[in-house]
């Protein structure tokens, strides 16, 4: 008897994948890693991220083609049914909220967030109208909706009452590079203390409040806080925040370090104070969990996806607050014994969020296809 196909739709994965793009590799290598009884054909934006794949039994990797947005869309729109009926799929398992109006399969998709419709103002333009006309119909044509964290199955469930039925939580894991970190690999101490923030540098990551609430810290301490470094690449809207690094106070105190490679990265998380990530929406953590795995301290959001990964293992402040802010990072370049607890804590924390986890629940949400014969 033939196998079950399914289509997974990767698109989104590009050389040198990061976040979201990142997550979708860690959970390929994941379902890869033991047969699960089904078949997979991976259709991916950039096939090279996908090499190991190469020799895996029941797995075949559809790449190249052109990146660029439009024909993406009309690889998406044209390509991934064409691709499911070539190969018989049984069901196609879109890795964004976005899926064809016409596959010939039941679809399930993955939804990150819903920062398009609970907080429009921090995701930019054209994109959040662009979500707007395509994720409701979308959410409507799915057969199951796989939430990467509860906040995010609670948000769908909220904003798109008629479809909570269809949802089922499937959090994301640890990213595996950071669970690997050996203790010989853990560089000297910094020099000069420095808090870290990592991520693009866009409206929705709160940087202006967290320069605010950087700046008030130096007044509390009389300038003797630690320094702070933002390691990510610019995004959009970047006004407001260029604007706060000009101020007087925070000149040679500040440090913008641009997209950095991993091996740098990891030096970052090795030598910092803290972690300090007051982000403003979040589908997951992976970033929270990455600095924890690392033994970073993590100063970040106590509400919705954040809380909910990091929780009693981490600094949790209101991220619109920014008095909290400042004495949530007072707090911990003042106690030693509280980064002490935080690193200890940390790793083990980190180690509960598996991306086997993932894989498992993500095949038992095919298998309620599957096994049923359900159709659209």
């Amino acid at each position: 008897m033939a196998r079950p196909v399914v289509v997974l739709e990767a698109l989104a994965v590009r050389a040198m994948p990061t976040g979201v793009a990142g997550g979708i590799v860690e959970l390929v290598r994941a379902l890869a890693a033991r047969d699960r009884g089904l078949d997979f054909v991976l259709i991916a934006g950039d096939g090279a991220a996908f090499n190991w794949l190469e020799g895996t039994p029941g797995w075949r990797v559809l790449g190249g083609g052109d990146n660029r947005a439009a024909a993406r869309e009309w690889r998406r729109l044209a390509g991934v049914p064409r691709a499911c009926r070539a190969y018989r799929a049984s069901l196609l398992h879109a890795l964004q909220p976005v899926a064809p109006p016409w596959a010939p399969c039941p679809v399930v998709l993955t939804v990150h967030d819903l920062a398009w419709r609970t907080m429009p103002e921090v995701v930019g333009q054209p994109r959040r109208s662009w979500l707007g006309v395509v994720v409701p119909p979308s959410l409507a044509r799915a057969r199951l909706l796989l939430a990467n964290s509860q906040a995010t199955a609670d948000a769908l469930s909220g904003n798109f009452p008629a479809h909570a039925v269809k949802v089922r939580v499937v959090p994301h894991g640890t990213p595996s590079w950071a669970l690997n970190v050996s203790p010989a690999e853990q560089p000297a101490p910094s020099a000069r203390p420095f808090f870290l923030f990592v991520g693009t540098l866009e409206p929705r990551k709160n940087l202006p409040r967290l320069l605010a609430a950087y700046e008030k810290l130096l007044a509390m301490t009389d300038g003797q806080a630690p320094d702070l470094v933002l390691a990510g690449p610019g995004g959009w809207s970047m006004g407001p925040l260029l604007e706060r690094l000009s101020r007087p106070a925070l000149q040679g105190r500040v440090t913008r370090r641009g997209w950095l490679p991993d091996v740098e990265l990891r030096r970052l998380y090795a030598t910092a104070l803290a972690l300090v990530f007051p982000s403003l929406d979040e589908g997951f953590g992976l970033l929270v969990l990455e600095a924890m795995a690392c033994g970073l301290p993590v100063l970040t959001s106590g509400c919705g996806a954040l809380a909910e990964v990091a929780g009693p293992d981490a600094i949790l402040v209101d991220p619109r607050d920014v008095d909290d802010l400042a004495r949530g990072m007072q707090r911990l370049a003042g106690d030693p014994a509280l980064r002490e607890r935080l690193s200890v804590a940390g790793p083990a924390r980190a180690a509960q969020w598996t991306w086997a986890r993932t894989a498992d629940l993500t095949t038992a949400a095919y298998a309620e296809i599957t096994r049923t014969g359900a159709g659209r």
